[in-house]
Parts: structure tokens; C-alpha cells; sequence
């Protein structure tokens, strides 16, 4: 259960103020009616009165108050789920789980702040279709959804050790996504015919023989744009290598003992981006690319999809203004003197 207007339920504070102002109106009559005279005479005089119907009428009053506060403040009970109704576009993420996106050369790491970037991409994105297709030598795919939390979930524990193939493989990343977005086009209906299809490539850009710029001509032939994400420094930097704990216990050498470059393979991305007719951007320690592709991305065609099930929520305020009408005849129609006292009184 939920409330449209939770603020109206501070009305409920009115119910005990009730009850302690009925307290105290019973207490000050007895009170007076002990000071009129007589027990005796008292108590024969209010023989015809109930008590227990002036209690009764009286907590009538307080329920009719206290469901009126509950009334005002719109309580609504989940009902049937529904598919909400959303226009998108499908997109799969294509982000490097490399090595080499560990170096530093962008705080704190070129990976770590990729998956930072992704994530404020995702909260300006409201129903497009959204796969991920992590990589290194080989491919982790994800589904594409709408659940943007459980895309973080998957990429946020995600490290190049839980990789099955070290590596750099640009072109099997890309024919991974392709794989998602033709597979969702074999799913649509006449509406997502020309709904718009892209990849969005994070990496360093140093491929290891995947045949990226192959890849990218397969795109261009399905009309699925490309934008490319460079991440790192023209000038190069170090690969750190680290333990169990996390901390840094060295960096990567080659197999003749000297330390490993990695730096920004800029011609394969541009390649790759101008070859499908998207756009190329860069990250480095100044900027991020991901707000501009935001931009980007708002340029292509989106078509109406449904989304996650939605609960619809039912009034319940109906039923408790029922309750309060009721409440409400009951306390008129009870009276307050006995049945016996009527009855003597319309005999006599």
C-alpha cells in the first residue's frame, strides 16, 4: 500500500486529542453530576441513560475521524502489472575489460572511470534498449534491457582477471553487439522497423588482430552506427599489475623485461567511426567523451516499445468514505437511553 498525499496522515494526531478530549467531557460530568446532590436520587434520575451507548457513539466519531485522515491522504493498493508504453532506440555498450585499461593516465583508472561515466549515461536514458557486451581477448554479453540497475550490477565487480582470454578483441566485441541488435530486429514488429540501432565502443583502441575495421563495414551494411569512446593518453602510460588485496604490486613487462605502453590507438577509432557514419570522441584526464555522446545519441530514431511492468495502483479512499458514511448513520440512529426506559416511557 502506498499514499498519494502521505503529508494528510499527520491528521491522525487529531484521533488521540479526541479520545482524551471524550475522557475529559465524561470525566467533568460525572463530576458535576456528583455535586448536584443526592446519590440515590442521581442515579435514579439517569437510570434511563447508557453509558456504554455515549462511549460507543463517541468512539464512532473517533473512527469516522481517523478514517477521514486515512481517506484524504488517498491510500492505493498495487494492482495488475502493465508494460509501461516508452520510445527508444537499442544500443549495446561495448566496454574494454583489458589490462591495459587499468593504467592510471585518467583518475583513478581508464576502466573504473569508463564504468562512472556509463553510469551517469544510463540515468539520462528513459526507455532505450540497452545491452552490454564486456571484452578483452573474448566476450561477456549482457542482454539488452531497460533495467539500467541490473546493467551496473553486471559491469560493477566486472575486472580484466575475471576475463576469459587476455587481449584486445575490437572486432569480436563489435560482431557481439551486432549479434544483440539483429536478434532484437528479428523480434520487432512493423513499428521498430526503422527504429535507430548503435554501438557504443569504450577502449584504448590497441586491437590484437580481431579485424575491427571488417567488423565496422558488417555494421555499416546493417545500418547500426558506431561511436567510438577513446580512452587515455596519445603519450602512453604504464599497466600496473596488482595482488589479491588490490594493491599495486608492479607494472607490466614484455617478455624481453621491459615496461609495457599502453596508449590510445586513435586511427583504428576513427576508422571505425567514420565507416558506419558515427561519431568519434575522447577521454582523457580534462574531459569525458559520454556527455557528448548523449547528444549523440539523441539524434537517432527512437519508436515506441514497452518497457518494464509497471503496477498499476487502485483507490482504496472509496470504500473508506463508505465506511465513514456508515459510521456516521450508526452514531445518529444509536441513542443514548436504555431500552427499557423507552419502553416504560411508552407504555406510561
Amino acid at each position: 500500500m502506498r499514499f498519494v498525499s502521505p503529508h494528510a496522515l499527520w491528521l491522525l494526531l487529531a484521533v488521540p486529542a479526541a479520545v482524551i478530549g471524550y475522557g475529559i467531557f465524561f470525566g467533568v460530568r460525572r463530576r458535576r453530576l456528583a455535586r448536584l446532590g443526592d446519590e440515590a436520587l442521581i442515579a435514579r434520575m439517569t437510570a434511563g441513560v447508557s453509558m456504554g451507548r455515549k462511549i460507543g457513539r463517541a468512539a464512532l466519531m473517533v473512527a469516522a475521524l481517523g478514517m477521514t485522515a486515512i481517506a484524504l491522504a488517498r491510500p492505493q493498493v498495487p494492482g495488475k502489472s502493465r508494460p509501461a508504453k516508452q520510445r527508444g532506440l537499442d544500443l549495446v555498450v561495448a566496454l574494454d575489460f583489458s589490462r591495459s585499461m587499468l593504467a592510471t593516465d585518467i583518475y583513478p583508472s581508464r576502466l573504473e572511470r569508463s564504468k562512472r561515466e556509463l553510469g551517469e549515461l544510463l540515468a539520462t536514458l528513459a526507455g532505450d534498449r540497452v545491452g552490454v557486451i564486456a571484452f578483452a581477448g573474448e566476450t561477456l554479453a549482457y542482454p539488452p534491457t531497460t533495467d539500467y540497475a541490473a546493467i551496473k550490477l553486471f559491469w560493477s565487480d566486472l575486472h580484466p582477471w575475471d576475463m576469459p582470454v587476455g587481449g584486445t578483441a575490437i572486432g569480436r566485441a563489435i560482431r557481439a553487439g551486432l549479434d544483440q541488435l539483429v536478434t532484437l530486429r528479428g523480434k520487432a514488429g512493423a513499428t521498430d522497423a526503422t527504429r535507430g540501432q548503435a554501438i557504443l565502443l569504450l577502449t584504448d583502441g590497441e586491437d590484437n588482430d580481431s579485424e575491427p575495421l571488417d567488423a565496422a563495414d558488417e555494421a555499416s551494411k546493417l545500418g547500426v552506427k558506431i561511436f567510438t569512446v577513446g580512452v587515455g593518453s596519445r603519450s602512453g602510460e604504464l599497466i600496473p599489475e596488482y595482488d589479491e588485496h588490490g594493491k599495486v604490486t608492479g607494472y607490466v613487462k614484455d617478455p624481453d623485461g621491459k615496461y609495457v605502453t599502453s596508449r590510445l590507438g586513435e586511427q583504428t577509432l576513427v576508422e571505425i567511426a567514420r565507416r558506419t557514419g558515427g561519431e568519434v570522441f575522447y577521454a582523457d584526464s580534462k574531459r569525458f567523451g559520454v556527455d557528448d555522446v548523449a547528444h549523440a545519441l539523441a539524434g537517432l530514431k527512437r519508436t515506441e516499445n514497452d518497457g518494464r511492468p509497471v503496477p498499476q495502483y487502485e483507490e482504496m479512499f472509496q470504500w473508506l468514505l463508505l465506511a465513514i458514511l456508515l459510521a456516521l448513520c450508526a452514531e445518529a440512529a444509536i441513542g443514548e437511553r436504555r431500552r427499557r426506559a423507552l419502553a416504560k416511557g411508552a407504555a406510561s
